[in-house]
């Protein structure tokens, strides 16, 4: 079976969604915007805090997998970030404001690229070495033999030894069991990338090894790629507006994609 994305949900943002499919409005849930103020509001959660951010297309590709294909599809709709937060009820819709021109200017866009690199975040230090975690702490990710993406891993449920080497069965976190696979432990089976905050750009150079979201017109997944090379830009209010050029391993395509669509591989000594 092929996923449609990799849902990185847990049971309590299920729930939520869940309760919103059921609603008398549950058409409303596939408007762009409020699928981005709801992502937002699943990334603030302390739940997530160490996991790899959400992106507002998974939450509409879960939706679009659970409602009834006859349910009303709406169109896309410009999503912006002058809209208020979402309520804290389940089944409350996102609305929408607009703000003054003064903030409008705040938030402009300052696509200059810069060649003194200290300039763009000189708090950070160019290498990133992570502290090493309690046993009981690490989370892991597994490569589908489907699709070749990543998945979240919630539970290893086998283990056995093949011709191929030794192999795990393992359930990926928003599948259930008729989504389980045996995986190569040494290729498939790996720490949890970690997903970058603004400040932390510099820490990714030409050469490296990420794994980066994909999208397209039916799916989006996360897949490693290597940066062929770095646009470094002036940062704004927004943060981070430098650009990557990356290259998938699956299948050799390239595009240029921003740091949110980033998750480094940890680094220790």
């Amino acid at each position: 079976m092929e996923r449609r994305s990799t849902t990185r949900f847990s049971p309590s943002e299920i729930a939520r969604m869940e309760k919103l499919v059921s609603s008398d409005r549950k058409e409303q849930v596939l408007v762009d915007s409020f699928c981005q103020k709801l992502v937002e509001e699943f990334n603030r959660s302390p739940a997530r805090v160490g996991s790899r951010a959400l992106q507002a297309t998974q939450v509409r590709g879960w939706f679009l997998d659970k409602l009834p294909a006859s349910t009303p599809k709406p169109a896309s709709l410009p999503t912006t970030s002058e809209e208020k937060p979402l309520a804290s009820e389940p089944d409350a819709l996102v609305s929408e404001i607009k703000t003054s021109a003064s903030e409008e200017k705040a938030l402009a866009l300052d696509t200059s690229i810069s060649n003194n690199e200290d300039a763009l975040s000189p708090d950070l230090p160019k290498e990133t070495t992570d502290k090493v975690p309690e046993f009981e702490d690490l989370q892991f990710e597994a490569k589908s033999s489907k699709d070749s993406a990543w998945y979240d891993v919630a539970l290893f449920l086998a283990h056995r030894k093949t011709s191929l080497g030794e192999e795990v069965r393992v359930r990926f976190i928003g599948y259930g069991a008729e989504e389980d696979e045996w995986v190569n432990v040494r290729k498939a089976v790996r720490q949890q990338s970690i997903p970058l905050e603004s400040s932390e750009c510099r820490s990714i150079v030409k050469g490296d090894l990420v794994l980066c979201f994909k999208e397209s017109n039916d799916e989006a997944l996360h897949f490693d790629a290597h940066v062929l090379d770095v646009q470094r830009k002036q940062h704004d209010i927004r943060g981070c507006r430098c650009l990557f050029h990356v290259e998938y391993d699956h299948d050799q395509s390239q595009e240029m994609v921003n740091l949110k669509r980033i998750s480094r591989r940890p680094r220790y000594l």
